[in-house]
């Protein structure tokens, strides 16, 4: 009889377990909809090594929206194996793994492959295409110069105009700093705008 309570025991122990893990409230970012799945589409177009940083922007966006940034930028943490979350949190790494992977072109997939977290895979993903470079900056600083409206109305010179400062912006970064050397070389770029 003993041996019976026991077993009940465990029974309702793991029956306790599993339902901690798979009940997590809709708001929580380890939740998943029924509607979310592997081969969702996070960005219209997939990432083939070029224009990193408007890739960058939409994988952000949808990310956010699906309320899984916590999982690249590691503010949900992978919980410890014997926590009731730890199988939601490897469903969730799985799900944004997934849609990093497929948002990606064939090549820079396969050399991503096994990276073992959503936030190890955009860490490399970041590592690899996001470093601004000197050359970057000239071109694009050399297309702005060169700019003119022509035959183009006002929208799409304004829109051609943006979209090179907003390269310019991710394309430089500033030291970290407290002292507000940052803020003062932003107001200098947007100085630089408008002249």
């Amino acid at each position: 009889m003993s041996t019976t309570g026991n077993s009940s025991n465990v029974s309702s122990t793991s029956t306790t377990s599993e339902f901690s893990s798979s009940t997590v409230e809709p708001s929580h970012p380890l939740y998943l909809y029924p509607s979310n799945s592997p081969d969702t589409v996070i960005v219209a177009s997939t990432f083939n090594g070029l224009g990193y940083g408007s890739w960058r922007r939409g994988m952000l966006i949808g990310l956010s929206c699906k309320n899984k940034l916590g999982l690249i930028n590691w503010t949900v943490a992978k919980p410890s194996a014997d926590s009731p979350l730890y199988e939601a949190w490897c469903r969730c790494n799985d799900m944004v793994t997934a849609w990093i992977l497929n948002s990606l072109d064939l090549e820079i997939r396969e050399s991503v492959m096994y990276t073992e977290s959503a936030q190890k895979l955009w860490k490399e993903i970041e590592q690899c295409y996001g470093k601004p470079n000197g050359t970057k900056v000239f071109q694009i600083r050399k297309e702005i110069s060169s700019i003119s409206q022509g035959s183009s109305n006002i929208a799409s010179y304004f829109s051609r105009i943006k979209k090179l400062w907003d390269k310019m912006v991710f394309s430089i970064t500033y030291p970290p700093c407290v002292c507000g050397c940052k803020e003062g070389f932003q107001k200098l770029e947007e100085d630089q705008k408008v002249h």
